[in-house]
């Protein structure tokens, strides 16, 4: 029997530091509707989460907490991630899976424009929905300063410590820009949907507060190696089937992850940015 994997909202208000933005996995979570288990000493990052039972049909897609059979469509509004267009669920091999349309920004494969021109964005694009070109109407645009850097009318920006994107505006104010930001969104249930179903390990590369880039998952090759609950914390991760406990490791293939018990119910992995694979 599966293990049932044990949201904050967050507010788009004032753009300013935030505990997705703060804490480790905290975005993960978030996105994935989980509850953060607060802390005894009061301190804004959780050192647990409570997740819903992602799947509770292993036979259908889940998104949101809302069931989608094989074939069947989400509904374009309810999608989060702007760049997730046409999503439908697809059960193959017993196997859900979600499978969306290809995004192909322009401004990702035309250099010679970028050279000349700047791309400009909406608050929900996930492309560019203008240009602005030559110098002198670049010139003219108005700019926004944000955390030492300045940023020209129609460009995005993320605010330190926050997991919100933003469109710099004509009426830019430095304390309140909610109807300019969003939070992003990874699309975790609609990329890792299989993933999420054998309770794999979430990768990330640097920090464990952005998207991840890919899934580790229980093989015959990976172990779990038993560590020190130095915290003494009682909530539990899970991986594939097994349970571990806060410290506990899980060895896989790829000698450049470390993967971890460390903010449950997740087993989450870390990948190094530069690795020596002989080692």
């Amino acid at each position: 029997m599966k293990a049932v994997i044990s949201f904050v909202m967050l507010m788009l208000g004032v753009v300013s530091t935030d505990m997705a933005g703060e804490c480790d996995m905290a975005s993960f979570y978030t996105e994935l509707g989980c509850t953060p288990v607060a802390r005894a000493d009061g301190g804004l990052c959780p050192e647990s989460f409570t997740c819903p039972d992602l799947h509770p049909d292993p036979t259908k897609c889940y998104y949101k907490g809302v069931a989608y059979a094989d074939r069947s469509p989400i509904p374009q509004p309810l999608i989060s991630n702007p760049c997730s267009q046409a999503c439908s669920c697809s059960v193959f091999a017993g196997e859900p899976q979600f499978s969306c349309a290809a995004v192909d920004c322009v401004e990702t494969f035309d250099n010679d424009m970028q050279q000349q021109c700047i791309y400009t964005y909406e608050v929900d694009s996930c492309c560019s929905t203008g240009t602005v070109c030559g110098k002198d109407a670049i010139a003219q645009l108005k700019t926004c300063e944000v955390d030492g850097k300045t940023y020209r009318e129609g460009e995005t920006y993320q605010p330190k410590d926050t997991r919100k994107t933003c469109v710099c505006t004509a009426d830019f104010n430095a304390t309140d820009n909610s109807a300019n930001c969003r939070d992003i969104n990874c699309g975790i249930e609609i990329h890792y949907q299989s993933d999420l179903l054998q309770n794999c390990a979430p990768v990330f590369p640097g920090n464990m507060r952005g998207c991840p880039i890919g899934f580790e998952c229980q093989n015959a090759k990976t172990k779990v190696v038993r560590g020190l609950n130095i915290r003494n914390l009682t909530a539990s991760c899970v991986f594939g089937n097994t349970t571990l406990i806060v410290g506990d490791e899980v060895t896989v293939e790829d000698a450049c992850t470390t993967c971890t018990c460390t903010v449950p119910p997740f087993v989450t992995c870390m990948r190094k940015n530069t690795c020596d694979h002989t080692n």
